[in-house]
């Protein structure tokens, strides 16, 4: 009798649906490109669905502004290319968690064409620089005050 009951048990259980995965957007910083990779292959192999989730990555890109979207609710995950965008948020009173650091450093890189003489970190505050907002307002601070960047 026991048998037939834990039988007709694990019947019911089989016969019930699945449960609905949770609906989620996640923007990337840029367009596609490799260091994306990893969210595109858990898309690609089932990994989201395997832990209840089914996921949206929606691209960024020049005019993309993700961290806008997710103060509004319309994404559930920004990532984000440092952590000054989340500082700036907390300053603003924006109500946003920060999940994971995906990089230990920023990966922010000075380069210059060869044989200009701009060999050492010493020598490019005498150059033009074109730098991104988002090492404008963190490495660039730390540049200007260290070595006298214009």
């Amino acid at each position: 009798m026991k048998f037939f009951a834990l039988l007709f048990a694990a019947l019911a259980l089989a016969a019930t649906p699945a449960a609905a995965l949770d609906k989620v957007t996640f923007a990337t910083n840029w367009l596609a490109e490799a260091e994306h990779g990893g969210f595109y292959q858990a898309k690609a192999d089932g990994t989201y669905e395997k832990y209840g989730l089914d996921v949206t990555i929606l691209q960024g890109g020049p005019n993309a502004n993700n961290r806008l979207l997710l103060a509004a609710g319309k994404i559930e995950f920004d990532l984000g290319a440092n952590l000054i965008q989340a500082f700036d948020a907390v300053a603003g009173e924006i109500p946003i968690v920060a999940v994971a650091a995906l990089f230990q450093k920023d990966p922010f890189i000075l380069m210059s064409h060869p044989g200009v003489g701009l060999d050492r970190i010493e020598d490019l505050p005498k150059a033009a620089a074109f730098i991104g907002k988002d090492g404008f307002v963190s490495v660039y601070q730390w540049l200007k005050k260290a070595y006298g960047f214009r």
